[in-house]
């Protein structure tokens, strides 16, 4: 066939038009064009990706389960007196982790566990599609293994030191998660994974949290109970279920769902669960720390959050003092075996349990606080005696009876009555119906001189009442003030005293109870003008994050306290106190204390059944405090168990450490304070003739003393008559004018020379008087004289004139 010349053209118009894309050389420009923009790219990515491989590969792998970096805790020096680990956290096997937990995680957070290398390429196209669409990233791309290396290591910190972007440290995390896989099995990756990361409420790792949300080990976790601890990942501060419950329920509905869309169980079983309420049961590990950690890392918690905490690697300034901690410590110790090695004690001592028992540890317990007094800064805090066997916190949770210890809130109430220290005081037996402690019949004991063999001393004043701690005296003073009064007195001073407390004659013998803080705090009124100490303390003072930055400073302020008696009565009673350190019930504490001069003042405190054994007391910058006794019931320590014995030793070691930093200033009289020289005896206005006699402690043999003190009394409280047991005179109040000269006798005799050191008896005619090396000197009389010779009479007698006598005859017989 023969084509006409007309339809030539058209066929090579026809091969003219072939479209481009089906010609070959079109598709070998293209893929050239593809494998050189290939190149471009893989050397470009490569090239910007360089230093983020570089650091992922910088980190050490083998410290992949180094779960905390500790938080440092320094003195008020600087120096460092420990760390501490606040993660509550404890390691277990993948083993130990149920199958349908492993289900729940992977369909929460990483439903290719399983088949990606570290990076799931898939969901990070999801998540950036979901990104496009929406405008903002509603859901994370971030593997579990990813997660692992975000935790393990400081990546975020390390970002911004370096300044980096977000992308630059996901890039980062990236690669290390690929390194993690190809370093470690999946069911490795998944034990380091679930047991560092943070199921909130302070709970780290699998085993924490479901013993903390629930009570029991992860192998007893319910479907439901799994799924709620999986939706807490995401966000486990804000979806504790202890923090709210509800929001925690959504998280954990949609775990459920997404294991039901993965077929891991029906969505009929998926709905049942759904509708089921969160039944928790708390029950917590114990973290292995101290009292003292424990009262640190809750401060932090106040100051920076939960998180703030967990986030390890803080320095933390405090206001403890290392050595007189380390000196509470170790002496509270030796005292509390001393105690349980004696013969006849007859509890479980410490150490008698193994390690691990079940059983409550019920042995003895002791605590000590020392605050600043002046700005509530704690120095030394040892809340019990071993931590890991007994987390209670004798000085935080615990209340005890204050034994005589409450004395001295008592005789402040005295004072602000009316009564001086030289005001009259019954001191002899007393009925126990009375007052009905340790029994109903026979006579009220007396331990609160803090010795086995007390005695009666008849009428005594109330300096010595409060010194030795008369019990009867006590109770009868209580009685004279109002036991309302009394009351009053003590939530003055902060003692938690009951509104509902039945107004009993035992309150006066610190049946009611009180914590160590509370008071520590009371006694540091009688160093601070009759101000307590502040009620709140505080042991953190800075806070330096792992960067270095400053995320807390506290300021220097000095809180404000209401006063609780006046500053006459404040000094009153450390007068006391003071005396009572020479020959009371803190005698020998002078003995123990290295300091000279000690300014400060103390008082041990024995409850009637020696259970509780205190020891309370103050210098002019410190208020420090001592406990010894049993957590709970009314178990004697052992018969004749005393404060002055177990808990003084304790506070004079801790006192001596501080000694050094924290002497203090002395602790002045104020101006409403007046001096006048008193009988010790019977209160009155002192003469040259008081003289007690004592026992003299080397030779058993009684010897005569001046009675004649220095007391404090509040101005205009100072009058007082002259002492009547030692001058023959009956008492005349002064300013009443003359006196009855026949009222006294006359001596007119010369001094009677002592044969031998101390006079037996009485000595009538105030013949001697006994130097500084308790030697008899013989009084010097000029001529006729008589007892008024020495008196002071201020002014208050003229002269008399007496005529002259008539001339002696003498008649013989």
């Amino acid at each position: 066939m023969v084509l006409s010349e007309k339809s030539k053209p058209v066929n090579r118009n026809k091969r003219r038009k072939r479209r481009f894309y089906k010609r070959k050389r079109f598709w070998g420009s293209l893929l050239l064009l593809g494998l050189i923009a290939a190149g471009v790219g893989y050397v470009a990515v490569e090239r910007y990706t360089r230093p983020h491989r570089e650091r992922a590969a910088e980190y050490d792998l083998e410290r992949i389960n180094e779960l905390e970096v500790p938080s440092v805790i320094l003195g008020r020096d600087g120096g460092e007196i420990g760390r501490f680990f606040v993660q509550n956290r404890s390691i277990i096997g993948v083993d130990k982790i149920p199958d349908r937990f492993i289900d729940a995680l992977r369909a929460g957070e990483d439903k290719r566990f399983y088949d990606h290398g570290g990076v799931d390429y898939i969901g990070i196209a999801r998540a950036a599609k979901s990104w496009l669409s929406a405008g903002e990233a509603v859901s994370g791309a971030s593997t579990i293994t990813q997660q692992l290396a975000r935790g393990a290591f400081s990546l975020e910190a390390d970002r911004r030191k370096r300044g980096d972007s977000a992308i630059d440290r996901k890039l980062v995390e990236a690669f290390l998660a690929m390194r993690i896989e190809d370093r470690y099995r999946k069911d490795q990756i998944l034990e380091f994974y679930l047991n560092r990361i943070y199921f909130g409420s302070g709970f780290y790792g699998i085993r924490s949290a479901s013993l903390g949300y629930f009570g029991k080990e992860p192998e007893e976790l319910s479907d439901i109970e799994c799924a709620t601890l999986v939706g807490l990942i995401k966000n486990p501060t804000g979806l504790s279920p202890l923090n709210n419950r509800e929001a925690s329920e959504g998280a954990r509905n949609m775990v459920l769902a997404r294991m039901s869309k993965l077929g891991m169980f029906s969505s009929s079983e998926a709905r049942r669960l759904m509708a089921k309420p969160i039944k928790l049961n708390p029950k917590p590990l114990q973290r292995g720390t101290t009292h003292l950690y424990e009262r640190i890392a809750d401060e932090i918690r106040a100051l920076l959050g939960e998180d703030g905490l967990a986030a390890g690697g803080l320095q933390i300034r405090t206001s403890i003092d290392s050595r007189v901690q380390s000196a509470a410590t170790t002496k509270l110790e030796e005292i509390l075996k001393r105690a349980e090695a004696r013969e006849g004690y007859s509890h479980v001592k410490h150490g008698e349990f193994s390690k691990g028992s079940p059983e409550v540890k019920e042995y003895l317990q002791g605590a000590v606080l020392m605050v600043d007094h002046r700005n509530g800064g704690v120095i030394a805090h040892v809340g019990g005696r071993d931590y890991a066997e007994v987390p209670f916190d004798v000085i935080e949770l615990g209340q005890r009876p204050l034994g005589t210890a409450f004395h001295p809130f008592l005789y402040a109430a005295a004072l602000e009555s009316g009564m001086t220290p030289a005001s009259p005081v019954d001191d002899s037996a007393m009925d126990n119906r009375a007052v009905m402690v340790g029994g109903r019949e026979g006579i009220l004991g007396e331990w609160g001189l803090e010795s086995p063999t007390p005695r009666y001393e008849g009428e005594v004043t109330l300096r010595r009442a409060l010194e030795a701690s008369k019990i009867a005296g006590s109770v009868r003073v209580a009685n004279e003030v109002g036991l309302g009064k009394v009351v009053e007195q003590a939530r003055k001073f902060g003692l938690p005293v009951p509104e509902d407390v039945e107004l009993l004659p035992r309150i006066a013998l610190g049946f009611e109870s009180a914590s160590l803080k509370e008071a520590v705090s009371a006694y540091a009124a009688f160093a601070r003008d009759g101000i307590p100490g502040p009620r709140k303390v505080w042991y953190v003072e800075s806070i330096r994050d792992a960067g270095g930055q400053v995320r807390f400073q506290r300021p220097v302020i000095h809180p404000e306290v209401p006063r609780a008696v006046s500053d006459a009565t404040a000094f009153q009673i450390h007068s006391i106190l003071r005396s009572g350190m020479q020959r009371g019930s803190a005698r020998g504490l002078t003995d123990l204390i290295e300091a000279t001069p000690f300014n400060g003042a103390g008082k041990p405190g024995t409850t009637h059944d020696f259970s509780d054994n205190w020891f309370l007391g103050y210098n002019g910058r410190v208020a420090c405090g001592v406990w010894i006794g049993f957590l709970e019931g009314d178990r004697s320590i052992y018969e004749g168990a005393f404060g002055r014995d177990l808990a003084m030793p304790v506070w004079a070691e801790v006192m001596n450490a501080a000694g050094r930093d924290f002497g203090g200033r002395g602790i002045p009289q104020p101006p409403s304070v007046v001096e006048a020289e008193v009988c010790r005896v019977s209160g009155q206005r002192a003469t040259p003739y008081c003289y007690e006699m004592v026992e003299d402690p080397a030779t058993g043999r009684l010897r005569s003393r001046p009675a004649g003190i220095t007391e404090y009394f509040r101005k205009g409280t100072e009058a007082l008559p002259f002492c009547s047991q030692h001058s023959g005179a009956t008492p005349v109040e002064p300013g009443q004018g003359a006196m009855d000269l026949t009222a006294l006798a006359v001596i007119d005799t010369s001094p009677v020379r002592p044969q031998e050191p101390t006079l037996l008896g009485d000595d009538p005619y105030h013949s001697i008087h006994v130097n500084s090396d308790n030697a008899p000197q013989p009084r010097v009389r000029a001529g006729r004289t008589n007892v008024l010779d020495s008196f002071d009479l201020e002014d208050t007698l003229d002269g008399i004139e007496l005529p002259k006598p008539s001339r002696l005859e003498i008649v013989p017989e």
